[in-house]
């Protein structure tokens, strides 16, 4: 965990991805959805810029962000605009790709996390070759963390999680283990030989700053505390394309009993104070406008319910 509070603005420029995880968090419209950010909604972005503070690091994603065909130009505006940026991939593109990242960015790449989703990598062996080469091309103040989503894990596939792990320890990385869902026997094994943590926090009732010093823009320019909250009508705080968006200046309770979202206790934005009369009004706020949500994500809800009987 970080040892210092941090402020961040996460954009969602893209849903389009090269791969097709089964247990995908990351898309507010499932794995059907390919919408880019519009040029409207960027140009907004960029005027939302201009009003924060410095202070903010940006996180440019998707989806798979290098996907958008504007992706070059928004990395470059927002570095111009004097912001430091963080970016996620799948390390699924030619490493010329990433090179041209690094030329363009430079010491303004903060940070760039890669994701290894062990059921979408073709061609493991090559994978790590170019990995080897990302690292070594990255620029020299650039922290990397290698993220491994831990779905349905055989012999084979650790051995796989095996070789990325001895390469960050070699490099001196961090990585994380992202516990998707276990379905196989070895579960006590890997708890123990991963010291593998639930990914879920139970933040019911505490203060946090997501929505005060963070939050998530998706492509369409809507915006929300976290990812955890995006289908909290509470949670909302308006669309950058029209000019009610709005970070609040308080932090707020939590009303998340499973919250799927790091960032906020990752950045240090959860405070232990409780206030449960608030929680339980934001609570009772969300389940009357649950019928409407449901007719509203009618889509999204029959797209989660396909997916997780996909699981089994």
């Amino acid at each position: 965990m970080e040892n210092e509070a941090k402020k961040f603005i996460d954009f969602i420029i893209t849903q389009k991805c090269t791969y097709r995880c089964k247990y995908c968090s990351q898309s507010k419209n499932q794995q059907d959805c390919h919408n880019d950010a519009n040029i409207e909604t960027i140009n907004s972005f960029y005027k939302l810029l201009d009003k924060i503070e410095k202070d903010f690091e940006i996180t440019i994603t998707g989806g798979e962000a290098i996907l958008h065909p504007n992706f070059f130009e928004i990395v470059e505006t927002v570095k111009m605009q004097g912001f430091k940026i963080n970016l996620i991939t799948n390390l699924s593109f030619k490493i010329e790709t990433y090179q041209k990242i690094f030329d363009i960015l430079g010491e303004n790449l903060n940070r760039y996390d890669i994701s290894f989703h062990l059921d979408e990598i073709q061609n493991f062996s090559l994978m790590m070759e170019k990995l080897e080469k990302f690292l070594e091309f990255k620029p020299q103040n650039t922290k990397v963390t290698f993220f491994i989503p831990f779905y349905n894990i055989d012999s084979k596939k650790e051995l796989k999680v095996d070789k990325i792990v001895r390469m960050a320890k070699r490099h001196n990385l961090e990585y994380e283990f992202q516990p998707i869902r276990f379905l196989n026997k070895f579960k006590e094994e890997y708890n123990e030989k991963y010291d593998i943590t639930p990914q879920a926090h139970n933040n019911f009732a505490k203060l946090c700053y997501a929505g005060c010093e963070s939050a998530v823009i998706y492509e369409d320019g809507s915006a929300y505390r976290c990812y955890s909250s995006r289908f909290l009508q509470s949670n909302y705080l308006g669309n950058i394309n029209d000019n009610n968006f709005i970070l609040n200046d308080y932090a707020d309770t939590c009303a998340n009993c499973a919250c799927m979202c790091p960032k906020p206790r990752k950045y240090n934005q959860v405070c232990i104070e409780k206030d449960y009369n608030e929680a339980i009004k934001e609570t009772a706020k969300n389940i009357l406008f649950l019928p409407y949500l449901i007719y509203k994500q009618r889509k999204v809800v029959f797209a989660k319910i396909k997916q997780f009987f996909e699981l089994f």
